[in-house]
């Protein structure tokens, strides 16, 4: 059995962002890996199904000194692989112990960071991390896009995946909709991300404005830089859109399965989780046509996919969605067979592929 060292950089039971997955995927091993969890950060209790240690020092360089003493004594007990999930620290620290004791560092990272706005200094950290260790993302433009922009010498694929049964569609999606005060005919669209231009929710009043002729209503889910801003055009827009705040990823299914459509008009992607969750709940969507976003659209979705700020074209697809009953179910169906190629065993068996 292969042993393996996750180095999480947080671990927060309530968190709102896809870390819930990783906590998920780890308590889904047992049996398949014997892996041992590093975490940087941790709040509130940790139910894992795993060995583990949390880092104290919160410190810049006695922060890297501390991970650094973690992992050369687990590498000293035999485990020979570390795969690490964003962290700069983790990263710098597997590759210093796998140089001088042996190992492979996997590195998890997934998006267009190219985009990013870094200063220099972490910029070059970031790209000797890629060259130096074993990239694990997907899908596989991506990859290329990133050997290209960051001389990655060398990468594995590893899927998103999803729990189906977990989001499976509610039968009863009017009785979803009115436990969240929904009534009639109204649509929800719905918005989950980090509210930030970057995920495009300065776009979300502008595209609700061009469906006031119709009665939706906008469910933005999420927090960060923008929501000051889109309260305030909250109150002037011509369709009404509440805004629900940060909700913890272990309680975002409802949303989903209450939702008429789902909208995702990011300027930065990778292989988003959310459109799988939409998928998985009965929820067609429309969203940027970015990153790998085309290569996990089923082929009727790929239609619905438009170029990043084109606020016309998610508006116009958006409304094709909701005025074609037939077109709707065609494509909800379509959702809901095609993201079986996700499905959590596809994601552990992958997972565990990578250390073999």
């Amino acid at each position: 059995m292969s042993k393996v060292v996750y180095i999480l950089p947080q671990y927060d039971e309530w968190t709102d962002t896809h870390f819930y997955y990783n906590y998920e995927l780890i308590n889904n091993l047992a049996g398949r890996l014997d892996i041992f969890v590093v975490i940087e950060k941790a709040v509130g209790e940790i139910k894992l199904n795993a060995s583990h240690e949390v880092q104290k020092n919160q410190r810049g360089f006695f922060r890297f000194c501390e991970i650094f003493s973690i992992l050369r004594r687990l590498r000293r007990e035999g485990y020979d692989n570390f795969y690490v999930h964003y962290s700069y620290y983790g990263a710098l620290a597997a590759w210093l112990v796998a140089r001088f004791y042996g190992g492979k560092v996997f590195y998890w990272n997934r998006g267009m960071p190219w985009l990013f706005e870094r200063n220099l200094w972490e910029e070059r950290i970031f790209g000797f991390i890629l060259r130096s260790t074993i990239l694990v993302t997907s899908p596989e433009s991506l990859a290329k896009e990133y050997q290209k922009r960051y001389g990655v010498k060398e990468y594995k694929l590893l899927s998103n995946w999803i729990d189906t049964e977990r989001f499976r569609p509610r039968e009863d999606k009017m009785a979803m909709k009115r436990w969240f005060g929904v009534e009639g005919d109204t649509k929800i669209i719905l918005f989950v991300h980090h509210l930030s231009e970057r995920k495009g929710a300065d776009l979300v009043a502008k595209i609700a404005e061009k469906l006031s002729d119709l009665p939706v209503v906008f469910f933005v889910v999420g927090d960060g830089p923008h929501r000051g801003k889109l309260e305030a055009e909250s109150v002037f827009s011509a369709a009404p859109i509440r805004l629900l705040g940060a909700v913890p990823n272990r309680n975002m299914v409802p949303y989903f399965q209450a939702a008429d459509v789902y909208l995702m008009p990011s300027r930065e992607e990778g292989s988003p989780h959310t459109l799988l969750d939409a998928m998985a709940a009965g929820t067609p969507f429309v969203a940027s046509d970015i990153g790998g976003v085309r290569e996990i659209a089923p082929p009727g979705f790929r239609d619905f996919l438009c170029p990043p700020e084109d606020v016309s074209c998610f508006a116009d697809e958006i409304k094709k969605l909701l005025l074609d009953s037939g077109l709707y179910e065609t494509l909800r169906q379509e959702g809901l067979e095609f993201v079986k190629n996700f499905d959590r065993e596809r994601g552990i068996s992958e997972f565990v592929s990578l250390f073999r």
